[in-house]
């Protein structure tokens, strides 16, 4: 993985469990070398609106032949594991900064929101 995108919504899901349905596609080029270049967008399809995008490089070892289907399963598996870290780490949370004078500025506020 090489470039990743995230356009989450505004406001987080409040109930416990997310369900997402997921539309996807995976966009290979240069599949005819050993180094193939692919792009996967996920999108959701519920109450959770999100678009999701991962640039990389699948680089086949000597022989190995690309077999376009098995490829593109690995990938969705493993953007959805990063897709679902990405939402975790940037849900709304506050962040209760000390007073002490470590910091080097008085203009940092007292608590920060992501």
């Amino acid at each position: 993985m090489q470039k990743i995108g995230l356009i989450r919504p505004n406001t987080n899901p409040r109930n416990s469990s997310l369900n997402l349905d997921m539309d996807w596609a995976v966009e290979y080029t240069n599949t005819d070398q050993d180094e193939i270049n692919f792009d996967i967008i996920l999108k959701s399809c519920g109450n959770f609106d999100l678009n999701f995008k991962v640039e990389g490089i699948v680089v086949l070892d000597l022989f190995e032949e690309f077999n376009q289907e098995d490829v593109s399963q690995i990938i969705f598996y493993q953007a959805c594991n990063v897709l679902m870290d990405m939402i975790s780490i940037t849900r709304e949370s506050a962040h209760i900064l000390s007073n002490d004078s470590n910091l080097g500025s008085e203009h940092i506020p007292n608590t920060l929101y992501n």
